[in-house]
């Protein structure tokens, strides 16, 4: 069965010329009262496997693929659709090589001090380093970390810490503290002592190495990425006595 078959239709007009057509109300959403989670079903948790697919899953939990739409209703983060499904190591790695290419130039914040990217660079602009000579054109930046974030590097020079990187439109210039490949770069900063690696991303906490009563270390976008997938692999399923009973629920909710 699938997921959408489940769902009302309605009319919409997509051309705005009074012509409308039926289709899937794929807006309509419900979500198991707590009623019914506590007398007619026992979630269970299950761990997904390297590559395994949502049918996969539903084959081997119910001996059925067509359950495999439950794992999108019970699980708050998958309502985001497939695309938030654990990905396979390899996907996983290809994903970040493309999503993460490029590298992260990061300028020191001193309290007081204007050494900051805030108001400054055109995304889209090359921006170069002054003494390296290298060039990329700037594709993102991240205010929070402070990170320049420069892809299509147009010569194989890379940029170097304490060089001035120059923005070719706008002028602006800052002066690189760190240089990271992007994957690399921190995704967040945290005390070395905290075991639960709580975020300290205040812009001051870049500048080095000390914050209070501690060192920081820091949460690179890879080990990010890892430990997201990671922690999206192990999801929340219906016993498998209880799926007829809550397929029948769940149609009765959404076309209620």
């Amino acid at each position: 069965m699938s997921f959408f078959r489940q769902f009302p239709k309605v009319e919409y007009d997509f051309n705005q010329n009074a012509i409308k057509q039926n289709v899937v109300d794929i807006f309509r959403h419900v979500k198991p009262i707590q009623e019914f989670i506590d007398n007619y079903t026992q979630y269970r948790f299950y761990d997904i496997e390297n590559g395994e697919r949502p049918d996969v899953v539903s084959e081997l939990l119910y001996g059925s693929t067509q359950y495999y739409w439950t794992f999108f209703v019970i699980n708050d983060f998958l309502h985001d659709g497939y695309r938030a499904w654990p990905m396979s190591q390899e996907d996983l790695h290809e994903y970040i090589e493309e999503e993460y290419n490029g590298y992260a130039i990061v300028s020191r914040v001193e309290a007081g001090a204007s050494n900051t990217i805030a108001g400054k660079y055109q995304i889209g602009e090359v921006i170069q380093g002054n003494n390296s000579g290298a060039l990329g054109k700037l594709y993102r930046k991240n205010l929070d970390m402070n990170q320049l974030i420069v892809r299509d590097m147009s010569n194989s020079f890379v940029y170097e810490v304490d060089e001035a990187i120059q923005g070719n439109t706008s002028n602006d210039v800052v002066v690189a503290s760190q240089v990271f490949k992007y994957a690399e770069a921190p995704y967040y900063y945290y005390l070395t002592s905290d075991v639960k690696k709580r975020p300290q991303t205040n812009a001051l906490h870049i500048k080095g190495a000390k914050h209070g009563d501690g060192e920081l270390s820091y949460q690179t976008y890879r080990q990010y990425e890892y430990e997201l997938n990671e922690e999206r692999s192990k999801i929340k399923v219906v016993d498998p006595k209880y799926i007829g009973q809550f397929q029948k629920t769940f149609e009765s909710l959404i076309n209620a």
